[in-house]
């Protein structure tokens, strides 16, 4: 007992099972994990994790766990070779295609999953640059493109920041369920602990909005919540704006010194009275005004989206508006205030209170071959702005033939063959690439039809930083962790498959544009890291020399004077506005037509037992459900003569799915709510195991059926569908 003592250790690190970062402390036996908990001793979260972050250790250990890499034979069939015979391969053929087909038939796609490895954006984006194949693509344009890129291009954005949950006298919150997602951009509730932090805002005073179609957890604890019909944000926000300006509850000031074309913004909003605006969202017109009152009356706080709204119908337009109602509401810092966090990794810049102008050029790069209309988005991520191509229109660049057509595809934690709008094409369009590698823990829907998949590195198995969540937390707090456990078997991790292909192409390749990596020698993860946060506020060493999370005693950034020489104005009616404006309008009009062949609306929503299509294979979260169910209300099931827990069939003008019907009272009649990323392959062999597998929401889209402009964005939410019973076998017993 005492040697086994002497042999074991505690290691405080971070899960990254999701974008929460939640702080863990693990226990440690001859490179064996034998217990993982929650650090209590950490101030921020409070001890906080959430369900599927405790399963870190079946997911490392898990039997079916790839632990080397594999190449697909002819016959379909797989063989295990070493991660370095898998590497000189799959770059021998890039080099083949790179010869033929130029740099542009050259892709990755780098899923969810592969956000939470500190290192692997850059490091893709430095491989891309260095290649110079514009075609990089990330999960964030299937979700948010608008939030996180288009509506700062179009309007410009405030330079002193806007309020944060931590100032705010009242929160707007549309289609964001924070206790459940753990996803929250600034403004919203935190998700660092998200239940407390609602508690402790409620506690101090915070008023919460809550836009949904669905009663949620949030929902449920908010001061007003309006339940709205989905897809019809836009239309509501255009109504709240124009109540604040009708009834002069805007911040004239602000908007006299920083903002331009409200009064052709004000004009256009003029038919979106409480009465036109009650009837196409199915809210009651004072429930809209108290609204509106209830968040001009601030005076801190601020308005934010999430997947919800995003996914849905007029996205763009939407977030506009979203950024519209924070500026004539006033609703950022001013000289002479703190802002709460201006981030740790991060160089000291000052901080200005004045307007950043629109940037056109974020909207002006590379062209889809789909469309003029769609190209490169500008993205604002932690290292700064990155370009990337959209995720919504991949599928379309891979089968549509000529020049710059994408040949082969590198898959970085992700699994589009169930995240990408339209499943058909997408899965077409996976099977006709002439080279597609995985690098996985697991075989995924999509690492099935890989020509190579190379078995990953886990998350306690590598270093890591709070790159991504850096300016997120509203102190200033970072976390480097440790390695807990050495990998076993021959993985890797997901930044260094960019590495290795990039040294046997002979690429000179450079974090940011800036940082040369050394191309001889393979850089450890803490070279990497560093040369992310040069000039860093707190030195990278000071935070790899702690234990755990920490909150740093740094100089707090106090918003300066604007500079007259700089300073701009945000732009409330930039070009295409108008246009998009009548598009909602002509979409909330048709909606009040009698009742089509497709009378439902089916939307998207989180479930807690899983993080997109990772979680189902762990048998924790497994016994909390094994599909996505088809959410109703019971009135609704009960008028379709349907039963609780009854297979159905969910059809839209696009496709059809199979689904297990539940009854959820907190669920608006008329809709249905399901998780996205479930089922299988597209081609219907699986949905005789709805119940096992699920069913995947993308098989009801086209994804060119109403494209956004710039992103392509696709709608994934607000589908109209109709509910049937069905006669399809069952293979299990109703759970």
């Amino acid at each position: 007992m005492e040697s086994l003592a002497m042999a074991s250790k505690t290691v405080k690190t971070y899960c990254r099972f999701c974008h929460a970062y939640c702080p863990m402390e693990a226990t440690v036996e001859d490179n064996r994990l034998i217990d993982l908990v929650p650090d209590t001793s950490n101030t921020l979260y409070g001890g906080y994790t959430c369900v599927k972050g405790r399963q870190l250790p079946e997911q490392l250990y898990h039997p079916e766990r790839i632990n080397c890499s594999l190449k697909k034979n002819a016959d379909g069939s797989r063989t295990e070779i070493s991660s370095v015979q898998a590497l000189d391969e799959i770059a021998d053929k890039l080099k083949a295609i790179l010869k033929e087909y130029g740099p542009r038939a050259i892709a990755s796609y780098n899923g969810t999953v592969s956000f939470q490895n500190s290192a692997t954006h850059p490091v893709a984006k430095a491989w891309h640059v260095a290649l110079d194949s514009p075609s990089y693509y990330t999960s964030i344009t299937i979700d948010q493109p608008a939030k996180v890129g288009i509506g700062a291009a179009r309007m410009g954005f405030w330079g002193g920041g806007s309020h944060t949950w931590r100032d705010a006298n009242v929160a707007l919150i549309i289609g964001n369920n924070t206790l459940v997602s753990h996803f929250s951009i600034p403004g919203g509730v935190p998700s660092f602990s998200p239940s407390n932090a609602l508690r402790e805002g409620k506690k101090r005073g915070v008023k919460v909005i809550c836009v949904d179609p669905r009663r949620s957890e949030l929902a449920s604890r908010a001061d007003l919540h309006l339940q709205i019909k989905p897809g019809q944000d836009a239309v509501l926000l255009a109504g709240l704006i124009s109540i604040i300006l009708a009834e002069e509850l805007h911040d004239k000031a602000f908007c006299t010194d920083h903002i331009e074309n409200l009064d052709l913004l004000e004009d256009s909003l003029a038919r979106f009275t409480p009465d036109y605006v009650a009837e196409r969202t199915e809210l009651d017109k004072n429930d809209i005004i108290a609204a509106a009152r209830l968040f001009a009356a601030g005076p801190r706080g601020t308005a934010s989206t999430g997947t919800g709204p995003e996914m849905g119908p007029h996205p763009n337009l939407i977030q506009h508006l979203v950024q519209t109602i924070n500026a004539i509401c006033g609703r950022h810092y001013r000289a002479g205030e703190k802002l709460p966090n201006a981030g740790v990794l991060g160089p000291e810049a000052p901080r200005y209170a004045q307007a950043v102008p629109p940037n056109p050029e974020w909207l002006q790069g590379v062209r889809s071959r789909v469309s003029d209309d769609i190209g490169e988005v500008t993205v604002l991520t932690a290292n700064g702005p990155i370009k990337e191509m959209p995720t919504a229109v991949c599928a379309d660049e891979i089968l549509m033939e000529g020049e710059g057509q994408i040949k082969a595809l590198i898959c970085i934690g992700g699994n589009p063959v169930l995240a990408w709008p339209g499943q058909e094409k997408a899965h077409e369009a996976l099977k006709s690439l002439d080279l597609l590698v995985c690098i996985d823990y697991k075989l995924s829907a999509t690492a099935e039809m890989a020509d190579y998949v190379i078995g990953s590195k886990l998350c306690l198995e590598r270093e890591d930083l709070t790159v991504l969540t850096d300016i997120w937390y509203e102190e200033p707090y970072s976390h480097y962790t440790k390695t807990v456990v050495e990998a076993e078997g021959d993985v890797i991790e997901e930044w260094e498959l960019f590495w290795e292909l990039g040294k046997r192409l002979g690429l000179n390749m450079s974090i940011n544009q800036q940082h040369p990596l050394d191309m001889e020698n393979c850089p450890t993860k803490y070279d990497v890291l560093s040369k992310m946060t040069t000039d860093s506020r707190v030195p990278l060493e000071d935070i790899y020399s702690r234990e755990g999370g920490h909150t740093y005693d740094i100089p707090d950034v106090v918003i300066q004077p604007a500079d007259p020489t700089t300073a701009g104005r945000m732009d409330l009616f930039p070009e295409g506005l108008s246009e998009e404006i009548e598009s909602a309008v002509r979409d909330a009009d048709a909606s009040l037509l009698a009742k089509n062949d497709y009378p439902y609306l089916l939307i998207s929503r989180r479930m807690k037992n899983t993080f997109n299509s990772t979680g189902p294979e762990l048998s924790v979260l497994a016994a909390k459900g094994t599909t996505n169910p088809a959410f109703i209300n019971p009135q609704d099931l009960a008028a379709l003569g349907i039963q609780d827990g009854e297979v159905i069939s969910v059809s839209s003008a696009r496709g059809e799915i199979p689904a297990v019907a539940q009854g959820a009272p907190d669920i608006k009649r008329g809709v249905v709510s399901m998780s996205h990323c479930w089922g299988g392959a597209p081609d219907g062999s699986g949905d005789d195991k709805v119940r096992e597998i699920g069913a995947n929401t993308n098989r009801l889209i086209d994804n060119l059926d109403h494209p956004e402009k710039y992103t392509g964005m696709a709608r994934h939410s607000a589908i109209a569908v109709k509910l049937s019973k069905t006669v399809q076998p069952e293979t299990q017993e109703h759970v």
